[in-house]
């Protein structure tokens, strides 16, 4: 049995196990996601994938689909900025566990990790993840520093997005 961290009708946010590391891995692998993270790869090999660094992470999960058990993709939010990132596995896409995660994720890091502003990022051609912030709860923040897109070279640039907790404080429209 997996640890449930938070849990909905459709979707619970479950402990991260190594063994999750080769679905990890072959949705890195897959341009659409890198697309979504502007081309970042974190390894080379499966092998460097599984040595990499996780001290970045303040939270993990994978994300398991209620009804058939099966992992559909997984989460992570990191230490830093508080920044959520969402994979949702290539078979899973575009049947709400996308939404469903990062609404679950929200409400996890503000109530019990106790993180008062979560941050998202979403480029201007990710229409999906803009849609799926946008319903969450989050709002535009800041533009990004221009960087260069891993296919073309050319400039483009990230949209910050804040969820800002708010049981006992503004809401997030009143504070920016």
């Amino acid at each position: 049995m997996r640890t449930v961290y938070a849990s909905n009708d459709l979707i619970s946010l479950v402990e991260y196990r190594p063994c999750d590391d080769r679905a990890l891995y072959d949705c890195w692998l897959d341009p659409e996601t890198r697309k979504g993270y502007n081309g970042f790869t974190p390894a080379a090999t499966f092998e460097e994938f599984q040595r990499r660094n996780e001290p970045l992470q303040l939270f993990s999960a994978m994300i398991r689909c209620n009804g058939t058990g099966a992992l559909v993709g997984a989460l992570g939010i990191t230490k830093a900025e508080a920044d959520l990132s969402i994979r949702i596995f290539t078979a899973y896409r575009r049947r709400g566990y996308g939404t469903s995660a990062f609404a679950l994720a929200a409400k996890y890091a503000t109530e019990i990790l106790q993180i008062k502003e979560l941050h998202a990022g979403a480029y201007p051609d990710n229409t999906g993840s803009k849609k799926i912030l946008k319903r969450c709860g989050f709002v535009p923040f800041a533009v990004c520093p221009p960087e260069k897109h891993y296919l073309t070279g050319e400039e483009i640039f990230q949209m910050d997005y804040v969820y800002v907790a708010t049981h006992g404080n503004a809401s997030a429209q009143e504070r920016l």
